[in-house]
């Protein structure tokens, strides 16, 4: 019995020592900058450290008064709800179609893997010189068969569309390549089965593929929320927030206070731990009700 405890007590010190550099990073990269936000959204200070006074609530009522606060967070919620759901729904269309574990299917699943492991600022140069209407390749096509194409990331009507486009041409394999796994552990005697009473290869995703990924979907509905809601590279290299301030997010925007035009480092960071909040907030809603589904399946 006692050497049983001295095992179970070695063996817990050595998970600790297994999990400490997660630690390390975590606090270093994390929890560290976190409080340093909240400490610094409650002063008055610039990007120089100069004349730094207490304000208190003071950026945060200021916050609630900025029109343009309001509308970077209906961005960043318009932004969010439309390319979650349709980089979801597309891995999970391609994914009924790539279920089989053949050399083709893994070929596909690498080449929509490879956007996502290149640089979200190179892909969105990639993209801007693409859709450039005045030298853009797709401009010069179109030309030839009489097409003029609008100048798409300068005009108030497609600037989001287009960042949306972009952003789950990117993200979208990454959620395939979760997915996919998830599908090549559901035993194959429930297709088998589903084939004997004459299902037909749609009914079969609807009826034993999705049922069986449900949490794998959800950690990625999850994960994909929190990236969609810190959006910003594209945005910048893309749009920079235009054209009037109709691409301008959260994030964005308190890059543009922050470090771009005013350089005031307490208002900036006063509108970070208003983004933490909300993300937090709806993060912990969508597991409850992911988990509450889970249960009543």
């Amino acid at each position: 019995m006692e050497k049983t405890k001295k095992i179970a007590g070695k063996n817990q010190k050595t998970a600790y020592l297994f999990i400490l550099p997660s630690m390390i990073v975590l606090t270093v990269f994390v929890f560290i900058p976190l409080v340093s936000a909240f400490v610094i959204s409650m002063m008055n200070m610039d990007l120089y450290m100069k004349d730094i006074t207490f304000a208190g609530i003071g950026n945060y009522l200021k916050m609630f008064q900025d029109a343009r606060v309001l509308n970077a967070t209906k961005n960043t919620l318009i932004f969010t709800v439309i390319e979650v759901p349709v980089q979801i729904l597309l891995a999970l269309v391609l994914t009924m179609f790539m279920q089989k574990n053949t050399k083709l299917h893994k070929f596909l699943r690498a080449s929509f893997y490879i956007p996502y492991v290149c640089s979200m600022t190179a892909i969105s140069i990639l993209w801007s010189m693409l859709l450039n209407s005045n030298s853009g390749m797709l401009a010069y096509l179109l030309k030839k068969i009489g097409i003029v194409m609008p100048n798409l990331m300068s005009d108030p009507t497609y600037a989001m569309a287009v960042i949306i486009m972009v952003t789950v041409w990117r993200n979208f394999g990454y959620t395939l390549t979760i997915i996919t796994a998830a599908t090549l552990d559901i035993p194959y005697s429930l297709y088998e089965a589903a084939d004997l009473d004459g299902a037909t290869g749609l009914k079969k995703f609807l009826y034993i593929t999705i049922p069986s990924i449900k949490q794998t979907i959800g950690f990625c509905a999850v994960t994909t929320f929190i990236l969609a809601f810190q959006a910003f590279d594209q945005i910048y290299v893309m749009t920079g927030g235009g054209p009037q301030h109709k691409t301008e997010t959260l994030v964005s925007y308190i890059y543009d206070r922050g470090f771009k035009t005013e350089h005031d480092l307490g208002y900036a960071s006063a509108i970070s731990v208003y983004l933490f909040i909300i993300i937090a907030i709806i993060t912990v809603c969508m597991r409850k009700y992911i988990s509450r589904k889970e249960e009543q399946a």
